[in-house]
């Protein structure tokens, strides 16, 4: 039975390159499915500086616009009334700004056209000497790299932290097949968002990256915790590196699926709450789509990790029985010498 363990590791890394292979090649031509978490939205902003007192026409300022906008067909999103502060003070200034917001489909031509006209009834309706200047802004997504950065730095050095202290507690075997397992939980999880199309936002992927790499490197921890315990135990000196790892692997299931599957119902209550409140596709799509990562993870944590840890166990194995009888043959030597 135990055979099983590492005649079947060509299918799981056979399994995950086919994943990988084609994630990576789906993210590099078509990129992650960002657009339905950051839409474009286009705002008509009318500015005023009270150079002239214009309080009583400001009423008349927003009707001209929202006039403007009806005879447009254009629905406003949000509207926002901007007033100035005095920094020093704290007290208004009298200047302001109206924030009219648009769904990112908005007719240009449209918007254009009702800028061109309310300029027109200001010339003619407002003061002469209040300055009121009017513009229209488009805001497109952008990634936030410097933040990126500094996430993937953060990620990285908290793993390396994890794999040092697994490398000192557990060996330096179980540290090489964490990290393996780690990179290959993340870049898989990354290329499942891609295969799916699943919606992201622009900070997203760095995010979805952290949660994966967390969960394999703590079902992973699980699985050490379960090595270490087992492998002291009597009945597994006898035992060969296969049926050491696969006899420990049946006594960790339980924890692995267990933090496995909390992880995924409390991100899917997430996304469901999410959804009940309101919240835009993007906002509970994203939390329910992390079932991906805990997914991945336990795969690794029970099947991919134990067949590839497996040979790494047996080498370091044979590396401790040869240092062993080195050692052994070096105290004989001496004892005969003395």
């Amino acid at each position: 039975m135990t055979k099983r363990v590492t005649k079947l590791l060509p299918v799981w890394i056979a399994v995950s390159a086919v994943i990988l292979i084609a994630g990576i090649v789906l993210c590099a031509l078509l990129g992650f499915n960002y657009a339905p978490e950051l839409p474009k939205e286009k705002t008509f902003e009318v500015e005023y500086d009270v150079v002239v007192e214009i309080e009583d026409k400001r009423s008349d300022l927003k009707k001209i616009c929202e006039d403007e906008f009806a005879a447009r067909n254009l629905t406003v999103a949000e509207f926002h009334d901007i007033d100035e502060i005095n920094p020093s003070t704290g007290s208004k200034t009298g200047n302001g700004k109206y924030v009219f917001s648009f769904d990112g489909s908005a007719n240009d031509d449209a918007l254009n056209t009702a800028k061109e006209n309310v300029i027109s009834a200001i010339k003619t309706q407002m003061p002469a000497t209040a300055q009121i200047s009017v513009s229209v802004h488009t805001a497109t997504g952008e990634s936030f790299a410097e933040p990126e950065w500094r996430a993937a730095v953060g990620i990285a050095t908290a793993i390396v932290a994890v794999l040092i202290y697994v490398a000192i507690r557990f060996g330096v075997g179980s540290a090489l097949t964490g990290l393996t397992v780690c990179v290959h939980d993340v870049v898989a999880t990354l290329a499942l968002f891609a295969i799916a199309r699943i919606p992201v936002a622009y900070f997203a992927p760095m995010v979805i990256g952290g949660v994966a790499a967390f969960l394999s490197l703590l079902l992973w921890l699980v699985q050490c915790i379960k090595m270490r315990e087992n492998f002291k135990e009597i009945s597994f000196a006898s035992y060969s590196a296969e049926e050491a790892v696969y006899e420990s692997n049946k006594t960790a299931k339980k924890a692995v699926l267990g933090i496995a599957g909390a992880f995924a119902i409390a991100a899917v209550l997430l996304g469901v709450g999410l959804a009940v409140a309101g919240a835009p596709l993007g906002g509970w799509l994203l939390p329910v789509a992390l079932v991906i990562p805990a997914g991945v993870s336990a795969y690794s944590s029970l099947v991919f990790g134990p067949a590839l840890h497996v040979p790494v166990k047996a080498c370091f194995d044979r590396f401790k029985s040869k240092k062993k009888r080195y050692i052994g043959k070096e105290k004989t030597e001496k004892a005969k010498e003395n």
